[in-house]
């Protein structure tokens, strides 16, 4: 009876490390399941950003530090585990830190360049020049509400360049339309009781389009006049 029993409970006992082996198994391969599932997408992801830019025009300068390394590195645990899936738990190096958090760092960098090439495409296509010329404008209260749209269009041209788009291509249009609003704004401008000549000249001076031979006198002495001649600065070509 007592033998009966010890034999029965060493079966049990044996069952039970029998599943806990499984079921430790099972958990590694889980572990690795999400490392390489994270990897792959993050790896996707940034690709299909970087096709998005190369789609709208916009090319980033990014190439993967050591990337054909990790390719090999992925070969070669690949073809391991087509031989032994066990070396799935012992792997030829460290999956963690020699594999997966070395590709989120190449990913991390990926998205670093991406977003400042974003931000240098928008800050490049509105170059609007110094502040000077707005600046002295709002000091005339004819040009308030004009210049007031045109630091709001500014601004959300700006705020375009913060972050990476989702839809590069839309927001591209998006900002090809605003700066064709804010040249609008600037062309349009006017103001009854304003002579012609100092419209015209600060005009062309608010896009550095200004020749020196429209600074006549009359546009000298209004802007002098209301102590606006320090906004203005003559530059070579």
């Amino acid at each position: 009876m007592l033998l009966e029993r010890a034999e029965t409970l060493a079966e049990k006992i044996n069952s039970y490390q029998r599943f806990q082996k499984s079921s430790d198994e099972a958990d590694r391969l889980e572990t690795r399941a999400d490392q390489f599932g994270r990897s792959a997408t993050q790896i996707a992801d940034l690709l299909k950003t970087l096709n998005s830019f190369a789609e709208a025009g916009i090319p980033v300068a990014f190439t993967p530090n050591d990337g054909p390394g990790y390719a090999e590195k992925a070969r070669i645990l690949r073809e391991a585990i087509k031989t032994d899936p066990a070396i799935i738990n012992d792997p030829p190096f460290d999956i963690k830190y020699a594999f997966c958090d070395r590709l989120s760092g190449i990913v991390a960098a990926g998205y670093k360049i991406a977003s400042a090439t974003w931000k240098a495409y928008v800050e490049k296509r509105a170059d609007f020049g110094a502040e000077n010329v707005l600046n002295a404008l709002a000091q005339v209260p004819q040009f308030r509400a004009s210049v007031a749209e045109v630091r709001a269009i500014r601004h959300k041209i700006i705020s375009l360049g913060e972050k990476i788009p989702v839809d590069i291509k839309a927001t591209r249009i998006e900002l090809d339309t605003l700066i064709s609003q804010h040249n609008t704004s600037w062309t349009s401008l006017a103001a009854d009781d304003i002579p012609a000549s100092v419209i015209t000249f600060i005009r062309a001076a608010a896009t550095s389009d200004a020749l020196l031979t429209t600074f006549t006198t009359e546009v000298r002495a209004w802007l002098e006049s209301r102590d606006l001649l320090g906004a203005f600065r003559i530059t070579l070509r």
